[in-house]
C-alpha cells in the first residue's frame, strides 16, 4: 500500500494550525480582571468550571482540525491499494496516445494499414472515457510531435486532429516519444495516468539497443509524483515475416546539387530486395519533377537480401530547382518505393577571380590559366562566368552577385575586405578558394583570415621547396588521399592525371583546434562541422588542400599556386575538370536542398520580401510556418519544421508580385525502417522488467487490463466531507458556549441574579 500527495507544497498550510492557539492567547491578554463586590454571587462550582473549560478546549481542537483538513485536502492525498482504492475510486484518468508514424505503419498487407487501425482504435476508445478524463495525442516520428497542445477534455477537437494526422513516413523513436508523454502528464491533475503506445511489431522503432534513451525514460518515471502505466500493443495484425516481399530504394546520391544547363548530372542509388524468391527482376523508373522519362527505365536483377547499384544521367535544359526521383512499382510497403533529391540549375555560375599579380602581359597573370580553364573564349555557352579584378576592387557590393571567389596569391586584404569575405561565406552562403604563392603576407593572413572566427583556422608556417626534382625526387598528390566524393574521379596514376602533377613549392600549414570527423558522421552532419578537413595530401605528407564548411558557405585552401609558378598542374588535362568540380563544390554550400529530418531549411530570398508574400508547403501540401531574417544581405527564409520527410515547396503566393522563384527541398530519412524484424520475446521482457512496460497482443486485452487496474485513489473528497461535518459541530458548540452558557449556572445563583 502506497500513500503520497499530489500537491505536497500545500502541506505548508498545516502551519495554520497554530492560528487558533495564537488567537486564544491574544484574546486572553486583551482583557483586564477587575474585582467587584457582587462577584461572589457569580462564582461557579468546580465541576461547572471544568465542563466549560473542556468545551473550550474541544472548540479549539475542532478549529485546529478544520485548518488541518483544508491543508490536507489541498495537498490531494492519494493511496494505492487497500480499502479506499477498492470502494471509493473515482476512475478519472489522463491518457496519452502515442501513434507510431513511421512508414512501416503504412504496410498494406491487411484490409487497413496499421496506422489507420491505430487512429480508428483511438476514436473508439474515447467513447468509453468519462467527461473528467483528458486526452493527448503524440505523433511518433524521428522526433515526437505533440498533436494536441495540452491534455484536453475536448474530445471533439482531438477527433478532428486525429483525422488530419499526416500519413506514415520516415522513422520513429518510441523511447523519445514516451519521454515526451511523461513530461506531458506532469502537467495533468487526475490520479490515473496512462500512456498507450500503438505501433506495429517492428523492433527498430523501440531502439532496444540504446540504454541511454531508456534510462531517460526510467528517470522521468521515477521523478513522477504519481505512478504512470505504460501500455503497448501491436496494431498490425498477424504479419507473416516469411511471406513478405519488399523492394526498397536507397537515398539518392547526386553528383552535384548546383549545376548549369546541359551539364550532365549523375544520380545513383541502390535497390534492395527481401522476399521469398531467390532472385527478382524489377523495373526501375526515373522521374524529373514528377514526370516519368520512359527511355531511362532500367531492369535490375537482385538477389534475395541483396542490393544492386543503379545510376542515371541527365542534362537539364531549364533553369530553376528540379526534383529527381527513382521510383519502383508499388508493393505492400509503399513508404520506401521512391527516393527524391533536389538540385538547382542555373545558366552559368558567377565566379570572381582576384588576381594577386596583375600584369599588362595577361599570360603572366596569376589567374591566366584558371580563367582559360573556367571560361574558354571558344565556348559560347560557358558553364561558369568569370570576372577578373584586382584586390583593390574587392568590395561587399561586388560580392553580392557572386557564387565563388578565388583569391589567387593575393598578398593581403584590408580589415573591411576580410570582413566582407567572411560575411559572404557565413551569411550569403558563398564559396571562397584561397591559393597561396610568393606574395602572401603571413602576418596579415593570420590576423584577418586564418583565425577561428575567420575563413579557416590554421597556422602558416614556412615556404618549402623540393630541391631534388632533378634527381627524380618528385612531390606529387597521394592518390589514396583523395577520399572526398568530388575528388575521387581524379584518383589513379596516369600520365596526364591530377596526381601526376609535380609540386616544386608549397606552404607548410597546420590546423588550429582541429576536430577529427568521426566515421559515423552523415553527409548532413559533415556540412555542419566547424573544423577544416584535409582532402588532398602531398607525397611528403604535407597538406595540399583543406576544406571547411561554415554556417552556409565553404572555404577551400590550396597550399600551392594556381598558376604554373610552383607546379605544373595547369599543363595537365585534369586541370580544367578539377577547377570546375572545385567551383561547383564551393557553390553547393549556398543552399542545402537535401537535408535530413528536423534539420532547418535556410534559403536566400530577394530583398524586401515579406513572409506574407510566401507560401511554404510540407510534403502533404499543408502550410508550414517560417520566418525571414532581413539582417543579412538581402533576406533569408528559415524554417525548422521538417519532421515529415518528403518534398517541401517554397512559392510566391498566387497573385503576389515578387522576384522570388519557386524552390524545392527534399527531407530524407533513414531507410532501415524497411527492416520489419519484430521485437523479440527477450527484448520485450527487458522492456517489461526494467521499464515497467506492459505488452498486449490485442487491443481488447489492453482495454480490459487498463480499466480493471484502478489502484490509485484520491480521498480529498472524504476529507472535505469530514470538514463539513466538523464545521456543523463547531457552529453548534460555539452557539452553545456563547448563547447557552447561563444554563450551566447553579439554581441558587440564577435566582440571586434574577433578584438583583
Amino acid at each position: 500500500m502506497t500513500f503520497d500527495f499530489l500537491n505536497p507544497m500545500m502541506l505548508l498550510g498545516l502551519l495554520g494550525i497554530a492560528l487558533p492557539i495564537l488567537v486564544h492567547l491574544l484574546s486572553r491578554k486583551r482583557y483586564d480582571v477587575v474585582q467587584w463586590g457582587a462577584m461572589q454571587f457569580l462564582q461557579l462550582g468546580r465541576r461547572t468550571r471544568r465542563k466549560i473549560r473542556l468545551e473550550g478546549w474541544l472548540l479549539l481542537a475542532i478549529r485546529m482540525l478544520l485548518i488541518a483538513l483544508i491543508a490536507l485536502a489541498l495537498a490531494r492525498p492519494w493511496v494505492s491499494g487497500g480499502f479506499l482504492s477498492k470502494y471509493i475510486s473515482t476512475q478519472s484518468r489522463d491518457v496519452v496516445f502515442i501513434i507510431d508514424g513511421s512508414y512501416s505503419m503504412g504496410w498494406e498487407g491487411e484490409a487497413t494499414t496499421p496506422h489507420s487501425a491505430a487512429i480508428q482504435w483511438v476514436h473508439r476508445f474515447m467513447e468509453e472515457l468519462n467527461p473528467g478524463d483528458t486526452v493527448s495525442i503524440i505523433d511518433a516520428r524521428n522526433q515526437p510531435r505533440l498533436v494536441t497542445e495540452s491534455p484536453t477534455h475536448q474530445f471533439a477537437a482531438v477527433r478532428e486532429k486525429l483525422n488530419h494526422l499526416p500519413p506514415p513516413s520516415g522513422t520513429s523513436n518510441l523511447a523519445n516519444s514516451i519521454s515526451k508523454a511523461i513530461q506531458t502528464l506532469s502537467t495533468t491533475t487526475n490520479l490515473e495516468r496512462e500512456i498507450i503506445i500503438l505501433t506495429d511489431d517492428q523492433a527498430l522503432c523501440w531502439t532496444p539497443e540504446d540504454p541511454i534513451l531508456w534510462e531517460q525514460v526510467q528517470d522521468l518515471l521515477q521523478q513522477s509524483a504519481v505512478p504512470i502505466d505504460l501500455w503497448a500493443t501491436n496494431v498490425s495484425g498477424e504479419r507473416n515475416q516469411g511471406l513478405q516481399s519488399n523492394l526498397r530504394v536507397g537515398q539518392l546520391d547526386v553528383s552535384r546539387e548546383v549545376c548549369v544547363k546541359n551539364l550532365p548530372v549523375k544520380i545513383s542509388t541502390t535497390i534492395r530486395y527481401d522476399g521469398p524468391e531467390p532472385t527478382l527482376i524489377c523495373p526501375v523508373y526515373f522521374e524529373v519533377d514528377g514526370q516519368r522519362i520512359k527511355e531511362k527505365t532500367q531492369s535490375v536483377k537482385i538477389e534475395n537480401h541483396g542490393e544492386a547499384a543503379i545510376e542515371f544521367q541527365h542534362r537539364f535544359e531549364n533553369e530553376g530547382t528540379h526534383v529527381v526521383s527513382v521510383v519502383l512499382d508499388s508493393d505492400q510497403l509503399p513508404g520506401d518505393d521512391r527516393s527524391d533529391a533536389a538540385l538547382h540549375v542555373t545558366s552559368a555560375l558567377p565566379v570572381l577571380l582576384v588576381d594577386g599579380t596583375p600584369n599588362f602581359d595577361a599570360t603572366r597573370s596569376e589567374v591566366f590559366f584558371a580563367n582559360l580553364a573556367l571560361m574558354a573564349p571558344t565556348n559560347r555557352t560557358p558553364w561558369i562566368q568569370t570576372t577578373i579584378i584586382e584586390k583593390e576592387q574587392l568590395t561587399s557590393e561586388i560580392l553580392k552577385n557572386q557564387a565563388v571567389v578565388i583569391l589567387a596569391n593575393v598578398d593581403a586584404l584590408t580589415e573591411v575586405q576580410a570582413g566582407a569575405l567572411i560575411d559572404f561565406v557565413n551569411h550569403q552562403g558563398g564559396g571562397v578558394m584561397i591559393t597561396l604563392g610568393d606574395q602572401i603576407d603571413v602576418e596579415q593572413y593570420q590576423k584577418l583570415l586564418f583565425h577561428p572566427e575567420g575563413l579557416i583556422p590554421l597556422n602558416l608556417k614556412t615556404r618549402e621547396t623540393n630541391s631534388g626534382v632533378e634527381f627524380g625526387n618528385l612531390t606529387q598528390i597521394k592518390s589514396n588521399s583523395l577520399q572526398t566524393p568530388w575528388l575521387t574521379r581524379f584518383r589513379g596514376e596516369y600520365a596526364n592525371g591530377l596526381t601526376s602533377a609535380r609540386y616544386n613549392q608549397w606552404w607548410d600549414v597546420s590546423i588550429a583546434n582541429k576536430k577529427p570527423l568521426p566515421d559515423d558522421k552523415t553527409e548532413s552532419e559533415t556540412k555542419l562541422q566547424t573544423a577544416p578537413i584535409e582532402i588532398a595530401q602531398l607525397s611528403n605528407d604535407k597538406p595540399l588542400m583543406l576544406l571547411m564548411n561554415h554556417q552556409r558557405g565553404r572555404v577551400l585552401l590550396m597550399t600551392s599556386s594556381l598558376d604554373a609558378d610552383w607546379n605544373n598542374l595547369p599543363a595537365k588535362p585534369d586541370y580544367v575538370p578539377f577547377l570546375h568540380e572545385a567551383v561547383f563544390e564551393l557553390s553547393s554550400g549556398r543552399v542545402f536542398r537535401n537535408i535530413n529530418t528536423d534539420e532547418p531549411i535556410v534559403v536566400g530570398v530577394p530583398a524586401k520580401t515579406t513572409i506574407n508574400q510566401l507560401e511554404f508547403l510540407d510534403p502533404n501540401g499543408e502550410p508550414v510556418t517560417g520566418t525571414i531574417d532581413e539582417s543579412t544581405n538581402g533576406g533569408t527564409f528559415h524554417c525548422s519544421q521538417t519532421s515529415l520527410p518528403g518534398i517541401y515547396a517554397l512559392n510566391p503566393k498566387p497573385g503576389i508580385k515578387t522576384e522570388l522563384k519557386p524552390d524545392r527541398f527534399v527531407v530524407n530519412f533513414d531507410r532501415s525502417e524497411s527492416d520489419l524484424t519484430p521485437l523479440s520475446e527477450e527484448q520485450q521482457k527487458t522492456l517489461t522488467d526494467e521499464y515497467k512496460l506492459t505488452f498486449f497482443k490485442t487491443l481488447d486485452e489492453l482495454k480490459q487490463a487498463m480499466f480493471s487496474d484502478v489502484s490509485e485513489t484520491e480521498f480529498w473528497r472524504v476529507l472535505l466531507l469530514f470538514f463539513l461535518l466538523l464545521m456543523i459541530g463547531e457552529l453548534f458548540l460555539t452557539r452553545r458556549l456563547v448563547q447557552g452558557g447561563h444554563s450551566a449556572l447553579p439554581d441558587g445563583l440564577e435566582q440571586s441574579n434574577n433578584t438583583l
